[in-house]
């Protein structure tokens, strides 16, 4: 019997590294979707800021790293256990400890790939919009609904079961291209598809944490350039949810009062 995708099971698969603070609401914002059907497995890639423990506290499962490997091994770890562990999954969820979810944003995966299972073609899924990355030559078309791009930020890919029985077999074939940058346009293009981008960004990109900055971030501390760095990658569009939360967790991560960006 077919599995209807409402009722689809899904891996959120979370990289993690150092950034002790915003790792910390990143994972508070996962809690409220794990579930039966949400498996939240985390990737870490031998943080000295907080250990394995701490980890399993918000998650699932924690897979922690034995040395540093980068974002590109954590990427083809998740994909490698989607497809020869969590073999009762369909959906593999990928994204970063810099980010906090709307609430939804699980639902709306789910209602995207059912509203793809009536057409010709399925596309992997991203819901974050960002200024970086929403240059002219990337979009293919829009409407206010969806944007039909090129690539989307590895802060916010989802792929079905077949696409990374795909992806991986290639990486197995192609063992250079796993550890090359900029893994989350050219691991994606094995497919030869585009994505299918959210107008509304469900998701929220803070790059940096107080003291400790990151590959979208130019600067550390808490000095005159320090909010630069969270408007470089901000989402677009986000749902009233983050717009409420944005200022209060900007707030938390820089130290300030309360009410103080």
């Amino acid at each position: 019997m077919k599995v209807t995708m409402s009722a689809q099971k899904i891996i959120i698969a979370l990289a993690t590294f150092n950034r002790p603070l915003v790792t910390g609401v990143c994972l508070e914002s996962l809690q409220a979707v794990r579930s039966e059907s949400v498996r939240l497995v985390v990737y870490d890639d031998t943080s000295s800021a907080y250990d394995k423990a701490y980890l399993q506290t918000k998650a699932d499962e924690v897979i922690r790293f034995g040395r540093n490997g980068g974002i590109e091994r954590s990427r083809a770890r998740a994909m490698r256990d989607f497809v020869h562990r969590f073999t009762e999954y369909d959906l593999l969820y990928l994204t970063d400890n810099d980010t906090v979810h709307d609430p939804e944003f699980v639902e709306v995966l789910r209602m995207l790939f059912d509203f793809q299972a009536k057409s010709a073609h399925v596309f992997p899924v991203g819901l974050f919009r960002s200024v970086f990355h929403g240059s002219p030559e990337n979009v293919i078309s829009q409407n206010e609904v969806f944007l039909i791009q090129k690539t989307c930020p590895g802060v916010s890919q989802c792929y079905t079961r077949d696409m990374v029985i795909r992806m991986v077999d290639y990486l197995d074939r192609n063992p250079d291209m796993e550890t090359l940058y900029g893994w989350d346009y050219h691991w994606p293009a094995i497919l030869g598809v585009p994505f299918l981008q959210t107008y509304t960004s469900y998701l929220e990109h803070f790059a940096r944490d107080r003291h400790e900055g990151g590959m979208h971030s130019q600067n550390s501390g808490t000095g005159s350039d320090a909010l630069v760095d969270f408007e470089r990658d901000r989402a677009l569009n986000p749902t009233p949810y983050l717009q409420f939360v944005r200022a209060p967790i900007i707030a938390e991560i820089m130290g300030n009062p309360p009410g103080e960006v």
